[in-house]
């Protein structure tokens, strides 16, 4: 499977990081949730996998917590490849404004 890997920086807390991440994963559930099935997160200190079904397209990866930096390594259907460079820049742009100090 191809995969995608975004860092983003922040100011935050690995605490506040995390509280944010974790309220982001509900919200999308909900608000995407004729959309969204099989979702999967597991957390571990610093560290999440996840996985998720997103219109029949299965999309799994991880997130790990670091001072400053968050990194997500994910991995997406060989049918979704040719828009692997689109996908990643939507994860840094979103994951830019989740991260923005308020």
């Amino acid at each position: 499977m191809p995969s995608i890997q975004v860092t983003i920086h922040h100011k935050l807390t690995e605490h506040e990081a995390m509280s944010r991440i974790k309220h982001l994963v509900t919200k999308l559930k909900h608000e995407h949730k004729n959309k969204v099935s099989d979702a999967q997160e597991e957390w571990h200190a610093r560290h999440a996998k996840f996985h998720f079904a997103i219109q029949g397209f299965n999309l799994s990866g991880t997130v790990d917590l670091h001072p400053g930096t968050v990194e997500i390594h994910g991995k997406i259907p060989f049918a979704l490849a040719l828009f692997r460079g689109k996908i990643k820049e939507v994860i840094k742009e979103k994951a830019t404004e989740l991260f923005a100090e308020d």
